[in-house]
């Protein structure tokens, strides 16, 4: 396999084009490398070895990296290899290499790591812990069965000497750290204090109120490529291959632990996860792992993590919980929202704030009520390090909010889509005595009632509604056990949007630049990174009618030299709804100098300063995006209560994503998308859908982002549909067969208690 980029004249340029997948590549005399975990949660580590270690095999420690020990962004660091003290269970303190794949497993097992701790306790739980297997450990952490540890006897044999274990000097209490928080008060949340403002708005209004927590957990498709790298070293260049979507920090992070000058440099970008991408951050960290590995061995070198790695130490996103508490009128209007934002980021994640904000805003999504607080909190754990993926970090929001909404449309008896019309719109008084602020965030959503209206007439939504609604109080209320076998039946309705450009500037510049030249010969170049291939031809096509030239002489150049890599990671800025908008600008220049000045002329756009100036940061007021899309998701579904499994009867999803390019290609994104979250429902099972009605709706507004529209939506409406089937409000996904059958055993109506919800 030749490297690229070998020619001197070409030792500074750099490809951010995508290349294969990482685990497809090898070289002769490769070696194998598995990461050794440490087995506790805490302590101190004295030493780590193999005993009879054979013939071609390293063992390579946090002492061996030549240079910076850590990868460090926004004043947060991640050892490359935990050397001191440990922070979670399963962090990696080594790699062992070797070129017998079996052999490297079994071997990994055997590695003796000594610590200092703290008690006998921890010593105990050390040892047990080292003798867990990672499908143990995964269903501990999970919950999903009961863990028996046999042969208690064995395991304490095994115990070195309490003489050697036992140093009360490095003992250390672990405590979370709260690394970032916002909070934000409107209406008599600004004029009094929180508690009094709760008494005036829940306790002395006399409006209904109801008080609920949710929480959303993602989950990768076991299908996906799990995380790892090849590398290997040609002379003094050091080539890895690694499913990054940040070149420049993978490099950079490289660079200073190894001491390798940047243009020895080689990150071949390969394709990364489409759901949940680690690319960011937690990538980086295993780039540099293998890395050293190749570089120390001088030998080729491929880590592939285990599914169960992947599922315990690599997990998407942050574990966050959210509770709402809703005071309502009459007619339906949110008289005051309270929202608790609780996130567990692991123990690092450089992004912490950019996540709090993010989350922050989605949590009441496009809903105005007429008093808001909002407090959320972001702290450590003894748990494996977050990462971001930039397009699904508010999801887990959209997922609450929209539960919510439904839980109180079921409660107060009132249509779903006339809740969401009513409160989306400002409630501004009529009269000019009464004093007024304005709500202090303006999302627009213009495709509100279209998607709405769409959705509501292709699933006949209401109807259903009515019908299982009705259905489910008479099936509680009388107690009807000879139509037990019938199948429960509900239906869901969830709506969000998604976001292109995020003017809170907090960890990424988000300005998104680019530059577009034309030669002699009519051909133009546009240099940036290369998006997927559909989109690639809408950025041709609008090139070429604007120029007034052959489609086919318009090509994407990926190729940067070191010093222009791109700063921010490729998930900062979207390729269709604000890149596609700035090679027309470039076009457009460029058409009016290409007849008054000589060839080539090039053209270089980002995003106008003045569309950041309508968000005040740090007042965290105004416009917070630069364009929205939009989505109404129906999911009706059917349990049957003999097998206990659910069955989705259909899927409508009506979306607004301004000027639609490419139609059918939008169709195929959206529907793989569905199929991606079928799969992500209910744990360790795809829940199948033949009826799947997709809609665009048509629209003059900018081209917006249709990824993550589903993801927004869909886990909400199937959900708020489960919940009107069990008459019992489900807060958490994925749920399981297991929860789904005691749920059924067990049904409640949800009415019967104001908050009553599965925990």
């Amino acid at each position: 396999m030749a490297a690229r980029k070998k020619n001197s004249q070409d030792k500074m340029i750099r490809s951010l084009d995508t290349e294969g997948f990482y685990s497809d590549f090898s070289k002769p005399g490769m070696l194998y490398a598995k990461l050794i975990r440490s087995p506790s949660d805490s302590g101190k580590i004295k030493k780590i070895e193999l005993a009879d270690m054979p013939e071609d095999f390293f063992l390579y420690t946090a002492s061996d990296i030549p240079g910076t020990k850590s990868i460090s962004i926004n004043k947060a660091s991640s050892d490359i290899f935990g050397e001191k003290s440990i922070l979670y269970r399963g962090e990696p303190v080594a790699i062992l290499l070797g070129p017998d794949e079996k052999l490297v497993e079994e071997l990994a097992d055997k590695v003796n790591i000594s610590f200092d701790v703290g008690n006998f306790e921890t010593a105990l739980d050390n040892v047990i812990n080292k003798h867990k297997t990672e499908k143990q450990i995964l269903a501990e952490e999970t919950g999903l069965e009961e863990i028996d540890v046999s042969d208690m006897a064995d395991l304490i044999n095994d115990m070195p000497s309490l003489n050697n274990v036992i140093d009360k000097s490095h003992f250390e209490e672990f405590s979370a750290k709260e690394v970032a928080s916002r909070e934000i008060k409107y209406g008599l949340y600004e004029e009094m204090s929180v508690e009094e403002a709760d008494t005036k708005l829940f306790n002395e209004s006399g409006f209904f109120t109801t008080n609920d927590t949710w929480q959303q957990t993602m989950i990768s498709p076991k299908w996906q490529e799990t995380e790892g790298a090849f590398s290997y070293m040609e002379g003094k260049d050091l080539h890895i291959y690694i499913p990054t979507r940040w070149t420049s920090f993978v490099q950079k992070s490289i660079s200073e632990s190894l001491k390798i000058p940047l243009e020895h440099i080689f990150i071949h970008k390969t394709k990364s996860a489409s759901i949940f991408p680690n690319g960011l951050w937690r990538t980086t960290q295993t780039a540099v792992q293998t890395a050293a590995a190749a570089y120390l061995s001088k030998k080729p070198v491929k880590l592939v993590l285990s599914q169960d790695e992947q599922d315990l130490f690599m997990k998407p996103g942050v574990i966050t919980t959210v509770t709402y508490k809703t005071a309502l009128e009459p007619n339906g209007r949110i008289y005051a929202l309270k929202i608790l934002i609780d996130i567990d980021i692991g123990s690092s994640n450089p992004f912490a704030q950019e996540i709090t904000d993010r989350i922050t805003l989605a949590s009441f999504s496009f809903y105005k009520p007429k008093n808001l607080y909002i407090k959320t909190v972001t702290h450590t754990s003894k748990k494996s390090p977050t990462t971001i993926s930039i397009q699904n970090i508010d999801s887990q929001a959209f997922f609450a909010i929209e539960n919510e909404v439904q839980k109180i449309c079921n409660q107060i008896k009132i249509f779903p889509d006339e809740f969401r019309l009513i409160n989306s719109i400002e409630d501004i008084p009529s009269s000019k005595n009464i004093q007024y602020k304005p709500f202090p965030f303006d999302i627009t959503i213009s495709g509100l009632d279209s998607t709405l209206q769409s959705v509501l007439k292709d699933s006949d939504f209401n109807r259903k509604y009515a019908s299982f609604h009705m259905e489910a109080i008479d099936r509680i209320e009388k107690d009807s056990k000879p139509f037990f076998a019938l199948p429960l039946r509900g239906v869901g309705l969830a709506s969000a949007y998604a976001v292109s450009g995020y003017s809170g500037v907090t960890s990424f510049s988000y300005d998104s630049k680019i530059e577009v030249t034309l030669y002699k010969d009519d051909r133009l170049v546009i240099h940036a990174i290369k998006p997927s291939a559909v989109i690639q031809e809408i950025w041709k096509k609008s090139a070429a009618e604007i120029l007034e030239i052959p489609q086919q002489n318009v090509e994407i150049d990926s190729n940067f030299s070191i010093e222009d890599l791109p700063a921010s990671p490729e998930d900062t800025f979207t390729s269709i709804g604000i890149m596609n908008e700035l090679i027309k600008k470039c076009c457009s220049e460029i058409q009016k100098k290409r007849f008054h000045q000589p060839l080539p002329i090039s053209s270089k756009k980002g995003v106008q300063k003045n569309t950041k100036k309508k968000w005040d940061k740090e007042a965290f007021t105004g416009t917070p995006f630069y364009t929205t899309s939009f989505a109404t998701a129906a999911v009706e579904i059917e349990l049957d209560t003999y097998t206990y499994n659910e069955k989705i009867k259909g899927i409508w999803i009506a979306i607004d994503c301004g000027e639609l390019f490419d139609e059918a290609a939008a169709m195929r994104t959206v529907r793989l998308e569905v199929q991606q979250e079928l799969t992500m429902l209910v744990r360790d099972k795809t829940i199948r859908c033949d009826a799947i009605h997709i809609k665009f709706m048509k629209s003059d507004n900018k081209s917006g982002q249709i990824g993550g529209l589903v993801h927004n939506t869909l886990p909400a409406a199937f959900s708020s549909a489960l919940s009107l089937a069990l008459t019992k409000q489900l807060t958490t996904l994925p749920c399981t067969e297991a929860r789904l059958f005691a749920l059924i055993k067990n049904r409640t109506n949800i009415q019967s208690k104001t908050g009553d919800a599965e925990k």
